[in-house]
Parts: structure tokens; C-alpha cells; sequence
């Protein structure tokens, strides 16, 4: 499989596209591709969208390097893998460049890419390792599915991957910088206090030349910044960059919140303005905090304690009863102590194993699997397993493990892409395997509420205050009053733990079952239980009657009658949603056409004085020109054609395609809004049928009882 690297470029940005093009590196220019501009004027076409950005950051470009095996790809193909990778970045809204270079043992892509996009004008986000890894990710899906540096048979997986089955990680000394690195660079404002900060959370950094190192106390030898991040996330320059957007968002953000506070009368409507004046709000509850974002500056998420005193939300609460009391500068509390409190009070995150077996497994290579699996409604997808996640047995079986409350990325077929839930994923790979499913009588006393959404259960002896099961994994028998749960042995379960409302662990469910065991006494806790069973089933009923009845006047307003007769309403429903979707696919790329048309206009008024300068020359004079002015011509020359090709007219105003564009976006907001309708209105008519489904098969058993017995 191929190896990724990337980087983001803060200059000279033109000596590195003419490095990538090289015309000796590249076959004559034969394997160069572009998309969204010219390779030859990118600098420019690069600059015009970057200029329209309001927040683009000190990143123009990144530069991403793709390298495969010596021998095992032709240059063809392999920039034909470079193009794929950067379509999969990028999502068709940020110009790029694709190189292959074939002057080395080993051929490799470079791919340079906006920083910003030409679509929206936001600028490209990116994490610490997490960028870097997911774009590896995509490069070793696509090298799988052209069967590049992979086992194709499932059996020798455990060859690639050494038995680690039950062997634990402990976090690591730059894992523990970076998290503090990062726990500064999402407060701090100005050098001096980052320097002030890392020092409190027992972190020194020093600056060397161009690089700086980080040493914690206790910890040995330091660790440079090219080795916590690929993206030059904590380098000098990185953290100078991070901290002006700090400046300008932590800014914004106290402007506008102490606008907002004054006319608020509560939470909600404080939310209403905040995100009528720009800025999105998220409640953290396990810590209180409220994390503020500015969407106008395309800013990251703030914590609360990064503005001061008073907006975490038990303070803004206050706030807004009192009217007298007053926003602060500065924390109010030590940073050692909040960065403790705060790691320490977020959910723990929790691991699942669960077997893999050829259906899922599509091919292996050094660097992990390629799978393939259901999404949370049953559609086939595929997703990259890192090595780091895959376990083998002494017995040759290969386990996967999930992080509970992770999200995974997913591609179908079509080349579109999705996301799914650890603890979703462990439900459907176990379903697919055919899992069988623990069933476990409960007792009175481990019973704390009962309810038609499901049964929450206690077990303080153990430390679980409260866990809920939902309905669908419940069993009632009301008239042996019993209550059973089913009980999938790797799925986690989240519970409150005794003594600590505000903290989530999680318990897979073998261990759940052992802890609550098999059977119950008949003793006098039986009557309490059945008690409690009949009053959920006759609350139960009444829902039932609510809802039958209401379901009933739907029935005869639609003329439906039996189960049959819904399949044709579903049918529609689901036409009508593909054809939403395809309306929806349509008007993107008609936004994607007005958003390049408004950048082509925009270069020719710019540069169309120098090409009538250029025009009016007489002959002896061009040469000398041109030499002096080649990027503005060739950038007037290209946007020109492009638009000509497009059949638009240059005397068209840039600002009233930009209309168009902002026109044809609200479009497809309605259109996503009809579609979500659509989608609400299906559940509802299959939950409808499948009621009524049941009860013709509870008439059918009827029917089939009195004629036994007759």
C-alpha cells in the first residue's frame, strides 16, 4: 500500500507547484491533472479564492505526498489513485494539482491543494493526526480496491498482525503532550500565554532555530513538534498561526455574547440570538461547560473557561436572572486543576471486540483491512480497519475492536460517503454474524423504573446507579411476572455509576448478564414485580388506544386497509426521496458551476486591463511583456476560456452569479427540509403497517384457536 504524507504550505506557494510540475520529473508534463483551475496559472486561481475567504488562516495550501512500492504500480495508474485521493479530500470544493513523479526508484504523487474552498470560501480544518490518518485511510482503501500490497486470503491476516488479543495500550508520553498542547492552543491568544499556560500543565517548550521541543516534567527526553503532528500543528509558526485565530474568534465571540445577554430572558432564547448573530452553542453536560463557536470565521469550538469568568452554563443561568451580574477576564480556577477535571469528567471511552469473519473481511495489508459492513439502515459499505484496531487469536480468528462512541467513516459503492457509530457498528457486525443474544431474568430489586421506552436498571452493589435497556431488548410475562432482557455480549452499555451523577462508564454485556444473573426467586418480590408489569401494560394500552386511534382516521383518510395496501404508499415515499436526493445532487453542482463562473469573472476584470495592454502592443514589444506578465495573461487567458466554454459573457457582474449561487443554496435547504419530511413520514407509515400487521395475526391466531377447539 501506498505511504501519505502531509503538509500545509504558509509560502511560496507558486516555487512549489513549479517543483510538483516539473516537467522532468513528470513525463513532460504528461502526468499533471488539475481540477478547478489551471495548472499553469494554480498560483493565481489559488490566490483569487483564497482573497475571498473572511477567516483563511496562514495555511495556502497543503501538499500531500502519496508514495507507492517499487514496481508495483505503473505511472498510469498511479496518478490515476493521486486523482482519486484528491477528489476524496476534497469533496469537488477545493482546487488541486496531481503530479506523478517517475525520476526515482519509487513512483509517488504530489498533490496540491486550496486551503480554502472555492465553494463556500471556508478554509480546510484540520486535526493532528486525525487529518492524517483518515486521508491514509482513503489511500489504502483505494490501493486495496486495485489490489495493491494487500492478502487476499483472510487466513494469513494473523501473519500481518503479530497475536495481541487482550494486551492493553498505555497512553503514551506524546499522546499526553499532545492532549496538553492542545489543551492551551484552545485558550491561549498571544505567545507569552501559551508559554504560561504549558508551563502550569508541567509542560516546557523551547524554540530552536525553526523547531521546537517539548519536554514534561518527569517524563525523560524531550519530543520535537514534527513528531506530535503531520501537520505542522505545533511548530512555531503553527501555534502563531492558531493563536491569531484565537485572538480573532475569542474576540467575536465575547462581543457578541454580552450583546446577546442583555435582552436574553433564558437559556433558549439566549441560544436563539447567539445563533442569529453568527455563533453556534453545545452544551457539555457531564462538565457544564458550553463550547461557543463562530460560524461567520469558520472558528473552531471554544470552551467556556477560554473567555473568562461566566460562561459555563450554571454561570450564564445566573447571569440571565441577575441582570447585575458582569462577564469576567481570566479563569477561576488553576489550569492544572481544570485540565484534571475536565479530562477526568469526560465520558471514558470504551472498547468493544468483536469477531470478524470472511463476509466482512475484503482484503488485508501492512497497514490494516478493508472491510466491508451494514450502516445503521442495512446498506453495504466499506471501511478501513488501522492495524491498531485489529486483534488475532492463537486460534487464527481476527477480532476487530470498536470504540464505543467513535464514529467511523464509511464509502458506498456510488463513491459517496457516510459515518457510523461504534456502538451501532458492534450492533450490526453482531447481528450479521448471527450473534445470539444473552437473555436475563431480572428481579423486583434490580428494577428502578419501568416504562413503554424500556427498563432502567440499578445494580449499587456493583456501582451501577442507573443503566436503561430499551424497549426492543425487553421481554414482559405478566402473568408469571417476570421481566428478561436481551443482552448482546460485546455491546457496551453506558450507566451512571454510584455516587457520580455526572460521570458515563460503560459495561459490555457478558459482564452485565454475570452481574446480573440468570433466574429469579419466587418469592414474595414475584407479586411486586408483577405488579409493577401490569401497571407498564396498562399504561401501555392506553398508548396503544391514543395511538390506534389516531392511526385509524390516517387509515381511512388514505383508504388503507390492510398491511398490503401501505407497500404502495412506502413505495412512493421512498421514489419521492431518491428523486429528492437526485434534485438535490443536481442543484449542488449547479452551485459548484456558479461559484467557478463568479472566480473566472472575477480574474478577467481583473486581469483584462494587462491582456488589452498586452493586445495593443505592436510586435516587437509582446515578447518582452508577456516574459514580464506570463501569470496575469495566462490566468486572463485561462479564466477566458473557461467561460467561453460555458457559454457566459464577461461583462457579467461576479456579484450577481454569487446571487445566483445564494439563490440556488437556499433551494437546496428547502429541498433537504422536504426530503427530511419525507424520510419522518415513512417511519411513521411502515410503524403503521407493522401494527397492523400484528394485529391481523392476533385475529388470524384468534380465528385459529376457535376452530381447534370446535
Amino acid at each position: 500500500m501506498a505511504v501519505t504524507k502531509i503538509k500545509p504550505i504558509k509560502s511560496t506557494l507558486s516555487k512549489a507547484l513549479d517543483y510538483i510540475e516539473n516537467p522532468d520529473k513528470t513525463d513532460g508534463k504528461m502526468l499533471v491533472s488539475s481540477f478547478g483551475c489551471s495548472y499553469e496559472t494554480a498560483d493565481i486561481e489559488f490566490g483569487y479564492t483564497l482573497s475571498q475567504a473572511l477567516d483563511k488562516g496562514s495555511n495556502l495550501a497543503f501538499h500531500l505526498i502519496q508514495s507507492f512500492a517499487p514496481g508495483e504500480v505503473d505511472y498510469e495508474k498511479a496518478h490515476e489513485i493521486g486523482k482519486q485521493l484528491a477528489d476524496a479530500v476534497t469533496k469537488g470544493q477545493h482546487e488541486y494539482v496531481v503530479t506523478t513523479h517517475i525520476d526515482k526508484g519509487h513512483i509517488h504523487n504530489h498533490i496540491m491543494l486550496n486551503a480554502v474552498s472555492f465553494y463556500d470560501y471556508k478554509k480546510l480544518r484540520t486535526v493532528p493526526y486525525r487529518t492524517a490518518r483518515q486521508i491514509r485511510d482513503i489511500s489504502d482503501r483505494l490501493c486495496m480496491e486495485e489490489h495493491l500490497s494487500v492478502i487476499e486470503d483472510p487466513q494469513k491476516i494473523g501473519l500481518l498482525y503479530p497475536i495481541n488479543a487482550g494486551k492493553k495500550k498505555a497512553v503514551s508520553n506524546r499522546t499526553e503532550i499532545r492532549k496538553r498542547l492542545n489543551f492551551c492552543l484552545e485558550r491561549a491568544t498571544d505567545y507569552s500565554q501559551f508559554l504560561s499556560m504549558a508551563k502550569e500543565l508541567e509542560i516546557t517548550p523551547t524554540l530552536r532555530g525553526k523547531h521546537m521541543s517539548y519536554r514534561m516534567e518527569n517524563t525523560g527526553r524531550a519530543v520535537r513538534d514534527s513528531s506530535l503532528s503531520d501537520t505542522d500543528a505545533f511548530t512555531y509558526a503553527g501555534i502563531i498561526a492558531r493563536l491569531s485565530d484565537n485572538t480573532a474568534e475569542q474576540k467575536f465571540l465575547k462581543e457578541k455574547i454580552a450583546d446577546c445577554l442583555v435582552s436574553a430572558v433564558n437559556m433558549a432564547d439566549l441560544a436563539d440570538k447567539l445563533k442569529a448573530a453568527g455563533i453556534k452553542i453545545k452544551l457539555i453536560k457531564a462538565t457544564g461547560q458550553i463550547l461557543y463557536k463562530a460560524v461567520g470565521l469558520d472558528g473552531m469550538w471554544v470552551p467556556s473557561d477560554a473567555l473568562g469568568v461566566g460562561y459555563a452554563a450554571d454561570e450564564m443561568e445566573s447571569a440571565l436572572k441577575d441582570k447585575k451580574t458582569q462577564l469576567k477576564e481570566g479563569r477561576g480556577e488553576p489550569l492544572l486543576a481544570l485540565y484534571q477535571k475536565l479530562t477526568v469528567k469526560y465520558p471514558e471511552v470504551s472498547n468493544a471486540t468483536v469477531k470478524l469473519t470472511s463476509r466482512q473481511i475484503v482484503s488485508a495489508g501492512k497497514n490494516g483491512l478493508l472491510l466491508q459492513v451494514c450502516d445503521g439502515n442495512g446498506n453495504l459499505a466499506k471501511m478501513m480497519a488501522n492495524k491498531s484496531q485489529i486483534e488475532t487469536t492463537p486460534d487464527g480468528e481476527v477480532m476487530l475492536q470498536i470504540g464505543n462512541d467513535f464514529s467511523y467513516d464509511l464509502v458506498y459503492d456510488d463513491g459517496t460517503h457516510g459515518t457510523i457509530r461504534g456502538a451501532r457498528l458492534i450492533e450490526k457486525i453482531e447481528e450479521e454474524n448471527q450473534t445470539t443474544p444473552l437473555q436475563v431474568i431480572l428481579s423486583a430489586d434490580q428494577i428502578k423504573a419501568m416504562s413503554v421506552r424500556g427498563v432502567t436498571i440499578s445494580l449499587p452493589q456493583d456501582g451501577i446507579e442507573r443503566l436503561f435497556i430499551p424497549e426492543k431488548y425487553v421481554v414482559r410475562d405478566v402473568a408469571a411476572g417476570r421481566c428478561a432482557v436481551y443482552l448482546y455480549p460485546n455491546h457496551q452499555y453506558s450507566y451512571v455509576p454510584t455516587g457520580d451523577e455526572h460521570k458515563r462508564l460503560s459495561v459490555n454485556g457478558e459482564k452485565l448478564g454475570s452481574l446480573l444473573g440468570v433466574a429469579i426467586k419466587q418469592t414474595s418480590e414475584g407479586s411486586s414485580l408483577s405488579r409493577r408489569i401490569a401497571a407498564v401494560e396498562r399504561r401501555m394500552g392506553i398508548e396503544n388506544a391514543k395511538h390506534l386511534g389516531a392511526m385509524l382516521l390516517g387509515m381511512t383518510d388514505q383508504n388503507l386497509y390492510t398491511a398490503g395496501d401501505y407497500d404502495t404508499v412506502i413505495r412512493n415515499l421512498r421514489k419521492n426521496q431518491i428523486d429528492l436526493a437526485s434534485k438535490i445532487a443536481e442543484m449542488q453542482e449547479k452551485k459548484k458551476g456558479f461559484a467557478a463562473a463568479a472566480k473566472n469573472l472575477q480574474l478577467c476584470k481583473t486581469y483584462r486591463s494587462v491582456w488589452l495592454e498586452y493586445t495593443r502592443l505592436p510586435l516587437n514589444q509582446k515578447t518582452e511583456f508577456y516574459a514580464t506578465h506570463s501569470q496575469e495573461l495566462q490566468a486572463y487567458h485561462s479564466a477566458a476560456a473557461k467561460l467561453e466554454k460555458e457559454g457566459v459573457d464577461q461583462s457579467v457582474e461576479p456579484e450577481k452569479v454569487i446571487a445566483l449561487a445564494e439563490g440556488v443554496e437556499q433551494r437546496i435547504e428547502e429541498l433537504k427540509a422536504q426530503m427530511e419530511e419525507a424520510s419522518k413520514q415513512e417511519e411513521k407509515i411502515v410503524e403503521e403497517q407493522q401494527t397492523v400487521v400484528q394485529i391481523q395475526n392476533c385475529e388470524s391466531n384468534r380465528r385459529d384457536s376457535e376452530i381447534a377447539v370446535m
